[in-house]
């Protein structure tokens, strides 16, 4: 890959480490609240993980010249997306049974929507890098 588009990996990998920073270092605020710190980061790790994944589909598909490589890809990373996250809330609300976290759960579903809001971001300021290098 190249260097213009692994700078777009960067705002993702520094969400990663300023999100474990916080939940690392506010435990104790977490625990006011009853949200599970160990709960908040594994769920991070996961959406951490599986957005990078799918950014690089995004990337691999837009960079190809055929147009429907491109929908698979995009097509191909929201459906692993959402199964990865769909089986990580199931196997932990079946570990966890009579003691689901839910308030770590709801920051966990709204950490899906930042980080999906980021690989959109990056997807577009991608397709701005092409235009302007047309």
């Amino acid at each position: 890959m190249k260097k213009e588009t692994r700078q777009l990996f960067v705002p993702i990998v520094i969400l990663f480490i300023v999100l474990n920073a916080l939940f690392i270092t506010g435990k104790s605020w977490l625990n006011k609240y009853g949200m599970s710190k160990d709960v908040l980061i594994i769920g991070n790790l996961i959406l951490f993980a599986v957005t990078i994944a799918s950014l690089y589909f995004h990337v691999k598909g837009f960079l190809h010249k055929n147009i429907q490589v491109f929908f698979r890809s995009v097509y191909g990373a929201l459906m692993i997306k959402m199964f990865v996250c769909a089986a990580a809330v199931i196997v932990y609300a079946m570990a966890a049974k009579p003691n689901i976290n839910k308030p770590a759960l709801y920051i966990c579903m709204a950490l899906y929507f930042v980080y999906s809001f980021m690989e959109v971001r990056m997807v577009f300021r991608l397709l701005k890098q092409k235009k302007n290098n047309e």
